[in-house]
């Protein structure tokens, strides 16, 4: 458990903010979909790939489509998980779960990679550019909080005191 005012823990709510009712959204709405999310560009332009490179008939096609989709839905809700995490955390005064926050931001950076491979192997220069941003916006947080972990990692290492010199070596104290 950590402070609720670290900077890594604070942009990672910022962070969930966006991703929890876009990527929410979009899951949502190719698993109610009657064309299993194919009406959108991102949804399509992966579950078409996996369907080339894996070579699959119609019904697996769908059966991928649906399980992108879930994965995002799923990633959303780890994230509005972590917001809730956040706003107790903020209400109590205690620290954030790391587990939550450090998870669900490792988990949507390996799942962004499947809308991403195929969207680079596309071509679309607005498919890249939209991946490339939520891939960014991802990896800010974890990269704050992996200095923040090494700061207090540093902090909480005991001190160890310098070493004597006798003319210009270090002297050793014996234990």
């Amino acid at each position: 458990m950590g402070t609720v005012s670290r900077l890594g823990s604070v942009n990672a709510a910022i962070i969930a903010l966006y991703f929890a009712p876009v990527w929410g959204g979009d899951g949502l709405r190719a698993l109610i979909s009657p064309f299993y999310g194919f009406e959108d560009q991102v949804q399509a332009t992966a579950a078409n790939y996996f369907r080339d490179l894996f070579e699959l008939n119609l019904a697996a096609l769908l059966r991928v489509s649906s399980i992108l989709a879930g994965t995002k839905f799923v990633i959303a809700i780890g994230f509005l998980a972590y917001l809730i995490d956040f706003a107790r955390s903020l209400v109590a005064g205690r620290g954030i779960n790391r587990e939550t926050r450090d998870g669900i931001l490792v988990f949507a950076a390996c799942a962004l990679m499947f809308w991403a491979w195929p969207a680079l192997m596309s071509g679309d220069p607005a498919l890249i550019r939209l991946h490339a941003t939520q891939f960014l916006l991802l990896l800010s947080p974890m990269i704050v909080i992996v200095f923040e972990n090494q700061i207090e990692e540093m902090k909480a290492a005991p001190e160890r005191p310098a070493l004597p010199l006798v003319g210009e070596q270090a002297v050793a104290l014996p234990a």
